[in-house]
């Protein structure tokens, strides 16, 4: 019986080509890798010149992902937060993040950014706030056409509007397609 389990030998530009991608995988995850580095030692520099000692300092973990640097504990009794810090590319600052110790799990979220060392003090007494997620409108319409479905109504007046709401409703989710033709 022949091994089908062997796979026929790959076509030289194949084999170039997954070299290709290899190589710019890993180039990828090396500059990821340095982002984050860079990242952490800015969150440490900056926290040396306010004057502050983390209990740890930022960091990365085995993944390559940001481990912030954990200012103060929580203080169960006082009912403060942890604080830690952790850099804003988009604001080019530390932001100082919370985690609300009540939770089965905690979450760690932005309370706000660090522009004075009173800003620590004052983020071991915020809650963390989160975003709301992002509205998927497009499901939000999907779904109104879905539960107005014609077919259960009894009413010819009705089920004309009906009708006219729901192709309404279909053509501006085509016109918000990316690509489709305005």
């Amino acid at each position: 019986m022949p091994d089908t389990t062997t796979a026929a030998a790959l076509p030289a530009w194949l084999a170039t080509a997954e070299a290709d991608r290899a190589e710019n995988e890993l180039n990828e995850k090396a500059s990821k890798l340095r982002l984050v580095m860079d990242q952490a030692d800015k969150v440490n520099r900056w926290l040396a010149e306010f004057g502050i000692e983390p209990v740890s300092p930022a960091g990365y973990d085995k993944f390559g992902n940001l481990q912030g640097a954990v200012l103060i504990g929580a203080d169960y009794e006082e009912g403060t937060y942890e604080v830690r810090a952790l850099w804003s590319q988009d604001d080019d600052a530390i932001e100082l993040h919370t985690a609300d110790w009540e939770e089965d799990s905690s979450a760690f979220g932005r309370v706000r950014l660090l522009k004075s060392i009173g800003d620590v003090a004052a983020a071991r007494h915020e809650t963390p706030k989160f975003p709301a997620r992002p509205r998927d409108f497009a499901a939000e319409a999907r779904w109104a056409i879905d539960s107005l479905n014609v077919d259960r109504l009894n009413n010819g007046e009705v089920e004309a509007v009906v009708t006219a709401l729901n192709g309404i409703t279909a053509a501006l989710l085509n016109l918000a397609q990316p690509g489709s033709r305005s």
